[in-house]
């Protein structure tokens, strides 16, 4: 049922003005929650990146925090027509002396010529010996072509595969090839045709025998199966591409430029965190006075700031890494380098975790990933706290609304009967001075 208003046409006053008026008295609360809930989600939105920015600083100091992350090592060969190299994360620095003898062959037999690809050869049974293991081959009559017999071979699973060579040759000019998929002598092959009848049984030939890459390192002889030789030298693997009886040398050592890119990449992600924390630090700034950002930068200062104990190298400044205004940090990249060529060890020391020893930049990377624990992380923490006031907050302006609109509905009702009754009383007041008053006698 709808509520008539007479919106002060009875009284002459701007019943609806006063209305509006009233009820946005009322809303004043709403209005101060809604407030609030904008400012929580600002909150919210300044966390979210400086947790983004955390993470991002958590993860450039989980690259250099081992020795093998740190590492950064290359590898220089001698003769990289011959061989080159590349250095894993436990590869040691070192120099070695190369010969490459043979590489890894894999084993190919070939069959006489067949004049077609629908020649015969045969129904029955081929079997094919891979390191010990047997696999028949099996031909049906009406399907056991050359061309069947290579499809069956390649869809057996044995180890090898077959192709079909073309000589250009009229007649006889047909051959199937069986090829090991592998390369060394584990991958060898015999194939046995005696269990095949009724066609011309394939003879095969072996025109590539199976071998092993040989090489000499320091004068010690390696085999491989492959031509790339993985554990001969502690992680270094070796990719053969050729022979030379001439000694090469093989050096692996420092990458000062990809380890100057890491440290510059961690010194980068540091600067951006705390720039973004100076910019918090305004006078409009979302998280001015904010105790968490306080406790962060508080935190990972103190860290980067502490001694650690042993060796000559015991400050970031002392690499080139210096603190500088705003809490930002300068790099040195000659400073570095220098500090590298001298103590690689040393230097290495303020950023790993090896052992019983726990460098700088591991100790800021496990201070890190506990500010950002997705269960009981700092973050996490804020992030719930801000929610549950959001949803406080919005609870209450539901309840609020319900008040506002119920207060609303009174006050209209009330204007309206006053109007009412203003009206009645005005309509009798003109029914009245419509009488005419006569006197008698």
């Amino acid at each position: 049922m709808s509520t008539f208003s007479f919106g002060g046409l009875a009284s002459g006053m701007d019943t609806a003005s006063i209305v509006r008026q009233l009820v946005a008295l009322r809303r004043q609360p709403i209005m101060r929650l809604e407030s609030k809930i904008d400012v929580y989600k600002r909150t919210k939105s300044a966390y979210s990146d400086l947790e983004t920015k955390v993470k991002n600083l958590m993860s450039m100091a989980q690259d250099l925090d081992t020795p093998q992350e740190y590492s950064s090592l290359a590898v220089t060969s001698g003769n990289e027509g011959v061989l080159t190299a590349t250095a894993g994360y436990q590869a040691q620095q070192g120099s070695y002396d190369i010969i490459v003898n043979t590489l890894a062959e894999a084993q190919k037999d070939r069959t006489q010529g067949y004049d077609s690809l629908m020649a015969d050869v045969g129904t029955g049974t081929m079997t094919i010996l891979v390191n010990g293991n047997p696999t028949d081959i099996s031909l049906a009559a009406g399907a056991s072509s050359l061309a069947d017999l290579r499809f069956a071979i390649n869809e057996s699973g044995a180890g090898v595969t077959a192709t079909i060579l073309h000589d250009g040759s009229e007649t006889g000019g047909y051959y199937l090839v069986v090829s090991a998929e592998q390369t060394g002598t584990d991958a060898a092959f015999s194939i046995d045709t005696s269990g095949l009848s009724g066609g011309t049984s394939p003879a095969f030939i072996t025109t590539q025998t199976a071998v092993n890459a040989s090489l000499e390192i320091d004068g010690l002889t390696v085999t491989s199966q492959t031509n790339s030789v993985a554990g001969a030298i502690e992680g270094v693997t070796l990719e053969l591409t050729g022979t030379d009886a001439t000694e090469f040398n093989l050096n692996v050592g420092v990458d000062p430029e990809a380890l100057k890119e890491k440290v510059q990449s961690f010194v980068d992600a540091y600067n951006e965190l705390f720039s973004y924390v100076e910019l918090q630090r305004g006078e409009e700034a979302t998280l001015r006075g904010d105790s968490n950002i306080r406790s962060i930068t508080s935190r990972i200062q103190r860290i980067m700031t502490t001694s650690l104990s042993g060796g000559d190298i015991t400050m970031f400044a002392q690499v080139g890494v210096k603190q500088i205004e705003d809490g930002l940090l300068s790099f040195d990249e000659n400073v570095f380098t220098t500090a590298v060529a001298e103590d690689y060890t040393g230097v290495r020391n303020l950023f790993v975790s090896s052992g019983t020893h726990e460098g700088t930049v591991y100790l800021l990377g496990e201070a890190l990933d506990d500010m950002t624990d997705s269960i009981d992380g700092m973050f996490k923490f804020s992030q719930e706290a801000l929610d549950d006031r959001i949803e406080n907050a919005e609870d209450s302006i539901t309840r609020y609304e319900r008040i506002v609109s119920s207060y609303e509905a009174r006050i209209t009702a009330q204007f309206t009967a006053m109007e009412r009754l203003i009206a009645n009383i005005q309509n009798q007041g003109n029914a009245l001075s419509g009488f005419t008053y006569t006197q008698i006698g």
